[in-house]
């Protein structure tokens, strides 16, 4: 499943089909301190909305699937499934990310996140220079989703922000999404 993204920001974006249906939309607001992503998914529109007596609505209607608090101080927060998780009970860091260059030329690392599918197996976000992605978390270290950011075409050919699930990764879309989210805004404040 490869995923189009409306911007080059995956927290700010619709995600969509590469026939352009939209199936994914993430906001998330400027705040000083904690901010919230609103994750929404496609909502099928077999029923079509009355606006008045002589129009019918056939556009895409979100409904909400999650939402992740990025918080600075304390455990950021994610919630959906109708349950709440701490990131730090839901993640389990490993490894090291690349060293970053953050606000003040100091440099800034992080570590790797692994957390337990729904189907009982563990996965790991490595956070990467320039983009993030989930392998299994075994020896074969199975590529299951990447982020690919945006090429404006000035050395090689431009194309939009994606986000590619293999097929490995197909059964369990929205929760590699709403831990994605999670992930994405960590490896931005490192570029930052």
């Amino acid at each position: 499943m490869h995923l189009y993204l409306s911007t080059r920001s995956p927290l700010n974006s619709v995600f969509s089909t590469a026939e352009g249906q939209a199936l994914y939309k993430v906001e998330t607001p400027m705040a000083a301190g904690t901010r919230t992503s609103t994750i929404s998914c496609i909502v099928p529109n077999d029923i079509p909305q009355h606006h008045s007596a002589h129009t019918v609505s056939m556009q895409n209607r979100f409904g909400h699937l999650a939402q992740v608090e990025h918080n600075v101080i304390s455990s950021s927060i994610l919630r959906f499934g109708g349950n709440e998780f701490a990131t730090k009970d839901y993640f389990r860091k490993v490894g090291w990310g690349p060293l970053c260059r953050a606000r003040f030329e100091k440099l800034w690392v992080d570590r790797h996140r692994v957390f337990t599918g729904p189907d009982g197996r563990e996965y790991k976000w490595e956070l990467l220079s320039y983009n993030s992605q989930l392998v299994t978390n075994d020896d074969k270290k199975t590529l299951v989703a990447r982020f690919h950011r945006a090429s404006l075409g000035i050395i090689g050919k431009a194309r939009p922000a994606s986000f590619e699930i293999s097929p490995t990764g197909e059964h369990m879309v929205q929760d590699i999404l709403i831990t994605f989210i999670y992930i994405e805004k960590i490896r931005k404040d490192m570029e930052t």
